[in-house]
């Protein structure tokens, strides 16, 4: 049975939709709390035979249940439940916050009195419930179901208090559910919509939407089925469930200092509150002929099976305009589905004209991802998608292109004018849980053997605020204002300041600057700031450099005579040398744990069709790996102790190689250089600064 020997506190469970999750959540093996005060829709009386009714109902289908007739307005009787549910059966999983009453009235004639029942019995009972529950809850994890509704989310007339309080819930639960999930918590909302004593004057609600339709949602919110869905809303309405979500739109960024004036908000309204239009699919018959099929038909003479290795993969195309189409690669074999198929490893999306284009060569691929014309959820599985399919042999097709297809062609760029860059522009990567899973698999794919990570205070490690980061560099990195070429793009340059230690399940706001580029005759030189926040104070500051290639080839340097200047003197023995085993599989290990998982990391036939001699170690680990060596040598392995890190990465590290860290001693820690064994440098110009 789906909740076998769980118990579940149910609020308001003697009618309606409390009683049909009772009789659900017990036919599922769960033990029941049965709470009901027995009043009237309004709030006003009280029984305890409601309660008691469903108690029987559970117990003559062999169920366990007991009954409690405690006001969940009362602090005292909210402890009570708990307590009799823990006195019982000597735990508590989950709780239900169902209870409530109406008190309907237009506000302009709202009392006192029914404004403040409905948001007591609502708003604080659902607080009252969740206070006294942590505890228990808090022992092994649980799960916690409160109610909200179509007024609090939406908004309906004559509930001016009703909506209120359901609206403060669903703000309560947000909060909860990311407060909680240190604690292995969950919260989530329901809004139901049924025929019961609550809506039985309401004619629109039909009598065949009924709470049992309800129940299942919370049965399964309670389940290990959702144990990773927290802070949602479901609404139910009848045989139909959907999700409620607050969404923001790209809004109008205006630019420089200069406050917005009103007439300017008023002249850019539209623009302001407008959301991105979803354009509806083209209809089509499945398998009827369409320019975007026939150009879907030339993929499997494009893919390059001794490219594919054992690949395997299914690609999402989902075109705005056109039938959507689904890409598989197996087994050394490509071939096309008709329609969006079986569950993607990535899904595109794109417009039909952009799609062809690509196909057909007439549109740059890179561009149309750099422009926004394209867009992946998995950026690994894009660049594989780029490596094993070859789309640049002629075709006769695409030798002469009829009117439609030339339409799809770029047109022809103007003569590049100086390019104004985004310095200064603001980034927010959003809050992040430092899980201590993560960061402790962190420290064991970067050989960080540091005891600070475990007893009674851990910390994570120095360098996993890469982790925390990575969706914020990547933000920055694919900023279509920069329009940076991701296959040209090599991480040039790292320097992370730890201004207080990052600790386990703290909850981290990542933000980050634009701050130069700097143009060469080689490529650019993109600089960035990115910070760490934990509760409103700086915790990690770091500088990153990325160098993009050029595109133009340099021409050879003329031939020069043999300088006559004396060489530069050796530098100083090294005051501590360092050895460092990089394992066989180093690479997949710190994609796992960092998230840095661009396939040249991991996938030997894109690193090969990159030029590689094989996968290569993410520069980060390399970084991460000599600082933890050096903290064992020169801060007693206490990784508290690291307050800077700084490197210059110089060469690629390949899995399985050996590497040596060389470090030289000064008053704030050291410098340090890491060796291959060839003894060229991979990492240079290096700073290690200790507390």
């Amino acid at each position: 049975m789906l909740l076998k020997d769980q118990v579940v506190l149910i609020t308001g469970a003697g009618n309606g939709i409390g009683r049909a999750y009772a009789l659900a959540f017990a036919a599922a093996g769960a033990r029941v709390v049965v709470n009901d005060l027995g009043g009237a829709r309004d709030g006003d009386g009280a029984s305890d035979a409601p309660a008691r009714t469903v108690v029987q109902e559970i117990v003559a289908f062999g169920g366990d249940a007991i009954a409690d007739f405690g006001n969940v307005t009362v602090p005292a009787d909210c402890a009570r439940m708990v307590e009799a549910a823990v006195t019982r059966w000597g735990r508590l999983d989950t709780i239900v916050n169902n209870a409530g009453v109406l008190r309907d009235r237009t506000f302009s004639k709202l009392t006192d009195e029914e404004w403040d029942i409905v948001v007591a019995v609502h708003l604080t009972g659902t607080r009252n419930v969740v206070r006294a529950a942590l505890p228990a809850l808090s022992r092994a994890g649980g799960s916690i179901i409160n109610t909200t509704s179509y007024s609090g989310m939406i908004g309906n007339f004559g509930q001016a208090n009703y909506a209120a309080a359901k609206a403060g819930i669903y703000g309560f639960t947000r909060v909860l559910a990311i407060e909680l999930q240190r604690a292995n918590i969950t919260a989530n909302c329901i809004a139901p919509i049924a025929k019961t004593r609550m809506t039985e004057d309401i004619d629109r609600i039909g009598d065949d939407w009924t709470p049992a339709q309800i129940a299942p949602v919370a049965v399964f919110l309670a389940s290990p089925l959702a144990r990773k869905v927290t802070g949602k809303v479901l609404g139910v309405a009848g045989q139909r469930i959907h999700l409620y979500e607050v969404q923001t739109n790209e809004g109008v960024e205006k630019a420089g200092s200069e406050l917005w004036t009103a007439e300017e908000i008023a002249a850019k309204y539209e623009d302001i509150s407008a959301f991105a239009a979803t354009v509806a699919p083209a209809a089509s018959a499945s398998g009827a002929a369409s320019p975007v099929r026939d150009v879907f038909a030339l993929a499997p003479k494009a893919f390059r099976a001794d490219r594919a290795g054992d690949l395997a993969m299914r690609l999402h195309f989902a075109i705005s305009d056109a039938p959507g189409q689904t890409l598989v690669v197996k087994d050394g074999k490509a071939w096309v589905e008709d329609g969006l198929t079986g569950s993607p490893d990535c899904t595109m999306k794109t417009d039909a004209a952009t799609i062809i284009g690509i196909f057909k060569q007439t549109v740059d691929a890179t561009k149309a991802f750099m422009k926004g014309k394209i867009t992946a959820d998995n950026l690994p599985i894009v660049m594989k998608f780029a490596t094993v399919f070859d789309f640049s042999t002629p075709r006769p097709e695409a030798a002469a292109p009829d009117a439609a297809t030339a339409a799809t062609a770029e047109p022809a760029e103007p003569a590049p004018a100086q390019k104004k860059w985004p310095i200064g522009k603001r980034y927010d990567g959003g809050y992040q849980f430092a899980d201590p899973a993560h960061a402790l698999a962190y420290a064991h794919a970067t050989s960080d053997t540091s005891p600070a990570y475990h007893g009674a205070d851990p910390i994570c490690p120095p360098m996993f605020h890469v982790r925390l980061m990575h969706g914020l560099i990547f933000q920055i990195a694919t900023d279509p204002e920069l329009g940076l070429d991701l296959l040209r793009l090599v991480h040039g340059e790292h320097d992370a300041t730890f201004h207080k230690v990052i600790r386990p399940w703290d909850l981290v706001h990542t933000r980050g600057e634009l701050q130069s580029v700097e143009e060469k005759s080689s490529g650019l030189l993109v600089t960035s700031r990115i910070f760490g926040f934990v509760d409103g104070q700086l915790a990690v500051s770091c500088t990153t450099v990325y160098f993009i290639r050029g595109t133009e080839r340099k021409p050879a340097a003329a031939p020069t005579a043999p300088s006559s200047a004396p060489k530069p003197p050796a530098p100083p023995a090294p005051d501590h040398s360092l050895s460092l085993a990089i394992a066989d599989d180093q690479s997949l290990q710190y994609a796992a744990a960092s998230l840095d998982d661009n396939p040249i990391h991991t996938d030997t036939a894109t690193a090969a069709a990159a030029g590689l001699p094989g996968v290569i170690l993410q520069g980060l680990c390399t970084m991460a790996m000599s600082g933890a060596a050096v903290t064992r040598a020169l801060a007693d392995n206490d990784a508290r102790r690291v307050q800077r890190i700084a490197v210059r990465f110089a060469r690629p590290v390949l899995n399985g190689e050996a590497l040596t860290v060389q470090c030289w001693s000064n008053v704030t820690g050291c410098s340090f250089t890491t060796l291959n064994a060839a003894g060229q440098p991979v990492l240079s110009h290096a700073t290690f600064e200790v507390r």
